[in-house]
């Protein structure tokens, strides 16, 4: 803690700038997300304020990552706005208080690894592409919506809407592509900053916003009117929903923290597990003044992190930016409602564009993601993402019949699914490893997890050459290659996870750069070492593997040593 804290001490500076700047594309964020989640807005910018405070706390006890910053996610916008049709605003602080039990749950026992095993990623992103959908469509309206309708739709003020509209969505798009990795909160300031001056000579339709104040209240339920069978009912459906508005929430993280691993300064690792204890504590806090669900949104994270952040003290200043817009509540009512649209509509189409990133995981995955999206859209989250994992499992279960599985063979293939180094012989996996579109590297990640052997040989070239970091003894073909992975394979829950990936071509060949974590379990203690690799391929396959062990901090360079350059193995 003391070390946290003498780093943020050292980096205030930077922080605070970062943090302002993050305040800035954050607010009108909030905003459209409370507007699609059905909250009062204010309430969402009080637990923006809340949940960074405590993001800040968390991190000098327990850091899960460095440069995230939390609020509300737009992901789950319109499950929050479910969960206020069916069960009414004044029981939500009860239902966010069920999700927060339920995430506690999982952090006790890190559950969150099981999670995303029985939840495929690839139908999170399906998900939160149909949210995605629901988000633009929203929002689309508020590009053309006029103060005074006529009986004439296309009339004169909303020609000028449509005009702004048009020039602020095309000058929003530009500047985040030329701007997103240097000042990614720039298209953000320049919207809302031309769409406030214009709104004092322009009838420009404007976000109205009511004030709530910020009171204490136990997060208690509202039953009166019910007898005893209709409110067993309806904490059963509180309980379902809260379990499945947790689920969301802690993929959402999972997925971010892999991100803002990646943007990291100084390459410092990510821990979901202690985010996850940001999150509950957050969410269980917020529940006393009617707070949203939070986490560390990827969009504000990236902004917080290319801004400059080195330490979780920016989130303070976020918190103390988003506190200013809360006592000077009128610089919101200057707000235009196609400036927010711009914003929101953008938002969503980045969450439908993610999709895309699913064709590295095989057609399978990708018809799936696209049809999860379409069930998420016209269902719903919960509906749609329950359907689409009921069909999945049934898809699976005809594909191992078909290929000659027994009954007991696949409850155990299913089983050793929710442990490190299970072994995937499901539809996805096969069809990924078929799929002549899905990197090598990814390949090789997915079967060095799942243990798979046979299937990771058929990634090496016969006459492959292998220098590895933990043998002293060049391996010169695939056999000798595989006398190694299958020693390696002895040890308990073997798992990688690869960070800080770069890819060349040179002259029809393709090199793969980059680090990873190897862990395992060792008489019931987790052990761990990162490890730099390079691969050589052709014609999708490895034709050279080079892996070394990444130097630690502390390693400084020593006099130079003779070696027998002319010994060979």
């Amino acid at each position: 803690m003391k070390s946290r804290l003498n780093e943020s001490i050292k980096n205030i500076r930077r922080d605070a700038m970062a943090g302002i700047v993050t305040g800035v594309m954050a607010v009108p964020l909030t905003v459209g997300i409370c507007l699609m989640s059905d909250y009062p807005v204010m309430t969402g910018l009080y637990t923006a304020i809340f949940a960074g405070i405590i993001s800040f706390i968390t991190y000098l006890y327990k850091p899960g990552n460095y440069t995230g910053m939390p609020g509300v996610a737009a992901g789950l916008a319109p499950a929050l706005a479910l969960g206020v049709h069916t069960f009414g605003m004044e029981n939500m602080p009860f239902v966010i208080l069920l999700t927060s039990i339920f995430q506690v749950i999982v952090w006790k026992y890190r559950l969150e690894s099981y999670i995303l095993k029985l939840v495929p990623h690839y139908l999170v992103e399906g998900l939160l592409a149909g949210v995605g959908l629901k988000i633009a469509l929203k929002f689309i309206p508020f590009l053309y919506d006029i103060e005074h309708e006529t009986d004439v739709w296309l009339n004169y003020e909303r020609e000028i809407i449509l005009v702004l509209s048009l020039i602020s969505f095309i000058s929003f798009v530009l500047l985040y592509k030329y701007y997103k990795k240097k000042m990614p909160a720039l298209p953000y300031f320049v919207i809302m900053a031309s769409g406030f001056a214009l709104s004092f000579f322009l009838p420009l339709p404007k976000i109205s916003i009511k004030h709530i104040d910020f009171n204490l209240v136990l997060p208690l339920p509202h039953f009166e009117h019910l007898d005893t069978p209709e409110t067993i009912t309806l904490v059963l459906k509180m309980v379902m929903y809260a379990m499945m508005l947790g689920t969301i929430d802690i993929i959402e993280q999972v997925m971010s923290n892999v991100a803002i691993e990646k943007m990291d300064p100084l390459n410092r690792k990510a821990n979901t597990n202690n985010s996850l204890l940001a999150i509950w504590i957050a969410n269980i806090g917020g529940t006393f003044f009617g707070g949203m669900t939070n986490l560390d949104g990827l969009a504000k994270s990236t902004t917080n992190t290319v801004a400059g952040a080195i330490t979780k003290t920016s989130n303070l200043f976020t918190s103390l930016f988003i506190l200013g817009i809360v006592l000077f509540p009128e610089v919101l009512s200057h707000m235009p409602e196609y400036a927010l649209g711009v914003i929101m509509v953008y938002s969503g189409w980045k969450m439908i564009a993610n999709i895309a990133h699913v064709r590295t995981e095989g057609r399978y995955a990708l018809i799936m993601a696209g049809v999860c999206g379409f069930l998420v859209f016209e269902l719903g989250i919960f509906e749609g993402l329950l359907l689409l994992l009921g069909v999945h499992a049934v898809i699976q279960f005809i594909f191992m019949k078909r290929i000659g599985k027994s009954y007991n063979e696949i409850w155990r293939i299913f089983v050793s699914t929710f442990h490190q180094g299970g072994d995937p012989a499901g539809l996805d996996f096969i069809d990924k490893q078929q799929e002549p579109s899905v990197p090598v590297l990814d390949k090789w990640l997915d079967t060095i997890n799942s243990h798979n052997i046979d299937a990771l040989m058929k990634l090496y070239a016969e006459d492959a050459m292998m220098i590895p970091a933990l043998s002293t003894r060049v391996r010169r073909n695939i056999d000798q290659i595989k006398d190694l992975f299958r020693d390696l394979f002895e040890k308990d829950d073997l798992n990688l996870t690869l960070y800080q990936v770069s890819t060349q071509k040179i002259n029809g060949l393709k090199v793969d750069n980059g680090q990873y974590r190897m862990k395992w379990t060792s008489q019931g203690f987790e052990e761990s070492i990162y490890l730099r690799f390079s691969f050589v391929i052709k014609d999708g396959k490895i034709i050279s593997h080079h892996s070394s062990i990444e130097p630690s901090e502390n390693m400084t360079v020593s006099h130079p040593k003779a070696y027998d350059l002319d010994y060979v193995e």
